[in-house]
Formats: structure tokens, C-alpha cells, sequence
């Protein structure tokens, strides 16, 4: 075991392989067996691997994209009791805390308001855009539709289905509204030039997934695509799943076809049938993949979904329409 913890510290990755390596960790977390105790040690070593990867990255902002990573596992796993798990960028807790990392997050933001407008080093401008970038990620995971809560979907998380979903589509929008909120912020005034240095997106599993889903959704009923992205990034991790059901049904015609008293189970075949590809998708290992072939295959499994839902419907269709 040690020497091959050497081996891993020697070879450096870039940030797509490390990436894609911490994926796979992500994949490779089963919940179905096993003590909760055995759970949570499995969850710790999952969380230990991804802070070794991230170690093994030159560039900084590469780093903290994989180490942001393990937010999903620390929610599994519940607090970090022995102050031994390593940097976590931020992390929106089930209780509604907002916890964010002082030397990546707070510290350059600190920084960033304490020296208005001085001309900075694009290393410095990328700090503080991962900073705010994390920010607005964790701020996003919070938000929740009317008479739900964050907390209540705790015990959905469990599904990697949901964990895809929930991080693929929070990624997503942070990553394609990021500007609005340094605009809204007035953050450029601040910093200027801080809109011109870029991130990598992160999540190669999860992100092109909730996009593909959210344009196959859009196409289907009408709406942006980025519409729909925001729906989906204003409702809890348990709330995304009726929110699709709902605008794909709405949009089918199958309201006067299926009666009252049937309709909750057939919201509940077309939510089981999108879950199936993307929790194929969350539980792929792609030790040997690369970042753009692992984005195609999420691409993939996010046409799959709602191909699933357009199939399920027609079939109740079919059903309700022939009797």
C-alpha cells in the first residue's frame, strides 16, 4: 500500500485525467451492502482518493476542480470527524450551513474586496473566479421551491441517479451563469478582467448529462434549454425529478387520456424510466476514459433519459387509448 501511495504521488496528471479518475471513485461507491459504519469507512477512503489525485495536479484551479468532487461523498458520509479529510472547496450541508474553505474560497474573496480594482496576475484572477464560482455552486444546491427544504432530500441522495442529476445540473448552471453573477455582484468593477480567465467545468460524468437532458426536455415542451436548467437548479435534489415529470406529462396530451386516480402512477413509470440511464451513467467506471469521450458518454446518457420518458409515455398512451 505505501509504495504504491508513492507511485501515485510521483506521476503528475493533468486536470481531465484526474478528473476522470476521481469519476471513477465517484462510480465506484456502493451503498447497497454492507453496516453504515462499513458505508462511511468506504466513503472515507473514496475521500482520501480524490485528495491524492488532486495532490498529483501542477495547476492549482485543476486541483481544487477535483477536490471540489468530494462534496458529494461528504454529504454521504456526514461530517468529517477527525479533521483528517483534506481541503473541500465548500459544502452546502443537509442542516443549510454553508461552509467554505478559507484559504481557496473566503481568503482570495477577502483579498479581492480588500484591494478594489488593482490590476492582478490572470493566476490571481482565476483564484478569485474559483473562489466565487464555488460561492455561487454551493449557494445553488440551497435553493428549494416553495413548502420543501434541502434536508428532506437527504435520504434520496442515496441514489446515484439523484446525486447525477443534483451536481450535474448545479455544475451546469454555475458554469453557464457564472458572469451574471459577477455581474450582478459587481464583481468586474473589483476585479477587472476576472471575466476573461476561465475554468474547467468539472464533473465530466455528471454536467454534459443534465445539459443534454435539459435541451432534450426543452425540445420537447417548448422551453430554452436554460429555461429548463433553471428550473430544474431552483428545486431541491429530490424536487428535480417531479419537476421533469411534470413538464414532459404536461406537455404529451395525456391528460384526458389517463384517468385522475392513475395519473400519480404514471408520473411514477416516466420518473423511474429517466432514472435508469443516468444511474447507469453515475455508476460507469471509466478508469481508462478521457475527458471528452467520458463528456460524450454523459452527453449519452442525458438523451437516454428522456428518451426513456417520451417511450414510457407512449406506452401509456398505447395502453389507455386501446382498452
Amino acid at each position: 500500500m505505501a509504495s504504491r501511495s508513492g507511485v501515485e504521488q510521483s506521476t503528475r496528471l493533468s486536470g481531465p485525467q484526474a478528473r476522470v479518475a476521481a469519476s471513477d471513485i465517484l462510480a465506484a461507491i456502493d451503498l447497497s451492502t454492507g453496516s453504515s459504519a462499513e458505508q462511511i469507512a468506504r466513503l472515507e477512503q473514496a475521500i482520501s482518493s480524490i485528495d491524492r489525485l488532486g495532490g498529483r495536479c501542477d495547476d492549482e484551479i485543476d486541483r481544487l476542480s477535483v477536490l471540489r468532487m468530494k462534496e458529494s461523498l461528504r454529504l454521504l458520509a456526514g461530517p468529517d470527524s477527525t479533521g483528517g479529510g483534506g481541503v473541500l472547496p465548500g459544502l452546502a450541508t443537509w442542516d443549510g450551513t454553508l461552509l467554505l474553505d478559507e484559504v481557496h474560497v473566503t481568503g482570495p474573496l477577502k483579498q479581492m474586496y480588500d484591494q478594489p480594482a488593482m490590476p492582478k496576475s490572470p493566476e490571481t484572477l482565476r483564484r478569485y473566479r474559483f473562489a466565487l464560482s464555488e460561492m455561487f455552486h454551493q449557494q445553488s444546491h440551497l435553493l428549494a421551491a416553495a413548502g420543501t427544504s434541502y434536508r428532506a432530500s437527504m435520504a434520496a441522495f442515496a441514489d446515484p441517479a439523484v446525486r447525477l442529476l443534483e451536481l450535474g445540473v448545479t455544475a451546469a448552471w454555475t458554469a453557464r451563469h457564472l458572469d451574471d453573477y459577477l455581474q450582478a455582484l459587481g464583481i468586474p468593477q473589483l476585479a477587472p478582467g476576472i471575466e476573461q480567465v476561465s475554468l474547467p467545468d468539472g464533473y465530466p460524468s455528471y454536467l454534459p448529462a443534465a445539459e443534454a437532458l435539459s435541451t432534450a426536455i426543452g425540445r420537447r415542451v417548448g422551453l430554452a434549454p436554460d429555461e429548463v436548467l433553471r428550473r430544474l437548479n431552483a428545486v431541491t435534489p429530490a424536487g428535480k425529478w417531479p419537476e421533469m415529470t411534470t413538464l414532459l406529462l404536461n406537455a404529451s396530451g395525456l391528460g384526458p387520456v389517463v384517468p385522475p386516480d392513475h395519473r400519480a402512477a404514471v408520473a411514477g413509470r416516466v420518473d423511474q424510466a429517466m432514472r435508469a440511464p443516468l444511474r447507469s451513467m453515475a455508476t460507469l467506471r471509466v478508469t481508462d476514459g478521457d475527458e471528452p469521450g467520458v463528456q460524450a458518454t454523459s452527453r449519452a446518457a442525458g438523451l437516454a433519459s428522456v428518451d426513456a420518458a417520451v417511450a414510457t409515455i407512449e406506452a401509456v398512451r398505447r395502453e389507455y387509448t386501446t382498452h
